[in-house]
């Protein structure tokens, strides 16, 4: 692990003021670029868009309007900064909350240890004593990938704390992605 870069879980929120679109119609595209613009680190490549169509997210170039690419980070570029890569992981799970395969990623729910002092404090803590840290995460990989790692805080049906991972292409903002129950108290 190298470059590893530590975070509260504020960082990585929205820091340039925006209005989200409203998806009316599921059957006509709506350009969702405007998410991106909230992110400061980040922005849509000249010639892009980011559009939803029928519950899916697409990135497009604009000169060539029948090609759809089905990576829509594609569209997204940055300063390849530790904060540009948290920004950008927590974009993807925005752009997805206009589609079917919403992740219920919120930036609220995005844990540190500040956070789960906090939430102990306050008695909304279940898991007992925090044995690792809570805080985002970003490092490059044993082949140099840049990646993100934060964990969520879920309260509905059970506290749940969820771990998601985030490996980026080189020089780009392509991502996969790896969420998993890390733990839960039902």
């Amino acid at each position: 692990m190298k470059g590893k870069t530590v975070f509260t879980r504020e960082a990585g929120w929205r820091n340039v003021t925006g209005v989200s679109p409203r998806v009316m119609d599921k059957h006509r595209a709506c350009a969702l670029s405007s998410i991106v613009d909230q992110y400061s680190q980040l922005l849509i490549k000249p010639g892009w868009d980011i559009l939803v169509v029928n519950d899916r997210v697409w990135g497009r170039k604009q000169k060539e309007t029948s090609v759809w690419e089905e990576g829509f980070m594609k569209a997204v570029t940055g300063d390849e900064s530790p904060l540009s890569y948290l920004q950008a992981s927590l974009c993807y799970h925005h752009l997805l909350e206009y589609t079917n395969e919403a992740s219920g990623v919120i930036p609220q729910a995005v844990l540190d240890d500040g956070y789960a002092r906090t939430l102990d404090l306050f008695g909304a803590w279940p898991f007992g004593k925090q044995l690792r840290s809570f805080n985002p995460l970003f490092f490059y990989d044993s082949l140099f990938h840049p990646a993100v790692v934060f964990f969520t805080y879920h309260r509905e049906g059970g506290a749940v704390i969820r771990k998601h991972v985030h490996r980026f292409a080189h020089g780009s903002y392509e991502l996969k992605t790896l969420t998993r129950k890390w733990a839960a108290i039902s």
